[in-house]
């Protein structure tokens, strides 16, 4: 299982912290780092809850790689040398691409892929093998439907401003897989997860 939690920084930037047990985060994916100016100061005046830009995934052992989310367009993973990870092409379903060739297909959960608490996403190999699901949580209620609330409520909205809070449009992710991720589908699996949670996607029609 890999769980990823989004909160509030003081820049207002969504960030979203992945953990695959105890310990160290894998990851951190950050709201519109790779972003000019104008799209960071739109962040930190709470103009851009989410949505749309170049956001950015850090794990453990320092190593980055950025998730490019696009608005009518396919969204883009690369390395920070420029080399392409994988393009992901959205519509009723979605597909983890890498020069024509497939690395990961999302499709929504053949019941209860829409909910009150989250959507479900099943995840799917070329080969059709079924690696594992998907849960994008809308409600704190979504994280007890695998195990119970652990006082996560009081994380998701940061309140340390004056005024209102900004509420966190999509509370975060859960990767339930069937097997260890090889290759690039770990890279794909975390920044499909900024790509939704922090970019604000739709993967499957059920989300839009």
């Amino acid at each position: 299982m890999i769980e990823g939690r989004v909160v509030h920084k003081k820049s207002n930037a969504l960030e979203i912290t992945f953990h695959d047990g105890p310990g160290d985060p894998l990851a951190v994916g950050v709201q519109g780092r790779g972003d000019g100016r104008g799209k960071k100061l739109g962040i930190l005046f709470g103009f851009k809850n989410g949505g749309v830009g170049s956001h950015t995934v850090t794990y453990r052992d320092d190593s980055v790689f950025n998730v490019v989310s696009k608005d009518g367009a396919p969204s883009l993973f690369t390395r920070t040398d420029g080399s392409e990870i994988a393009t992901i092409t959205r519509g009723e379903t979605s597909t983890a691409t890498l020069g024509g060739r497939d690395i990961v297909h999302f499709r929504p959960a053949p019941v209860d892929a829409k909910t009150v608490e989250l959507f479900r996403l099943i995840l799917t190999a070329p080969s059709g093998e079924e690696m594992g699901r998907m849960d994008v949580i809308r409600r704190v209620a979504g994280w007890t439907l695998s195990r119970a609330l652990d006082g996560a409520a009081g994380e998701l909205i940061w309140w340390d401003r004056p005024g209102q809070p900004l509420p966190v449009p999509i509370l975060g992710t859960r990767l339930t897989l069937d097997r260890p991720p090889v290759g690039a589908e770990r890279d794909v699996l975390v920044g499909a997860c900024v790509d939704m949670a922090i970019g604000l996607r739709p993967y499957v029609s059920a989300m839009q």
